[in-house]
């Protein structure tokens, strides 16, 4: 969009404005989530810290009867659980995060490539305006599957860790599958 303004309408022109500052707005949108998802992952790697750190034994004594061994594994199975639980609960904010950094790497690519393939001054100026047009609607499509996505609830925010240990169960096998 930006480049089609740019040439088609005038670099100085109102409607270029505004598309470059719609442009801006999404990648501080983007870059402003994956700063906050990374700060609340950060808190989050504490609490499972301080939570790990809560069920270790400070000091462990040498137990002199049974009844001694048998309490001591309650303890220890409880603390378990939370540090599970923790870690569960940790999950699809991770998962967001990661996903945070791969939308401003893509926006951040996308931007670089779309420059090198609509400046490229080695070819006529008919041939980067179907480019561009061309891009353009690469971009609708990606939005309209977006959006349908978001409509049919595969939504990263709403991820439970049940749903997130599908999803990196999925991509693990693919993973292991494709090698």
């Amino acid at each position: 969009e930006i480049y089609l303004a740019d040439e088609l309408v005038g670099r100085f022109s109102l409607t270029k404005q505004m598309v470059s500052m719609k442009h801006s707005g999404k990648t501080m949108q983007h870059k402003l989530n994956l700063y906050s998802n990374g700060v609340n992952s950060l808190l989050q790697v504490k609490r499972v810290h301080d939570v790990s750190k809560a069920s270790t034994p400070s000091a462990p004594s040498a137990p002199s009867a049974p009844s001694a061994q048998e309490g001591a594994e309650t303890p220890d199975a409880s603390a378990e659980e939370k540090m599970e639980q923790a870690l569960e609960e940790a999950l699809p904010l991770f998962l967001q995060t990661a996903w945070a950094a791969v939308v401003t790497d893509i926006d951040s690519t996308m931007k670089e490539v779309g420059r090198k393939l609509l400046k490229d001054k080695s070819v006529p100026w008919q041939i980067r305006v179907r480019r561009s047009q061309a891009l353009q609607r690469l971009g609708e499509i990606f939005f309209e599957e977006g959006a349908k996505a978001l409509a049919s609830g595969e939504s990263a925010k709403t991820m439970t860790s049940e749903v997130a240990k599908a999803v990196l169960q999925e991509a693990l096998m693919a993973s292991v599958k494709g090698k």
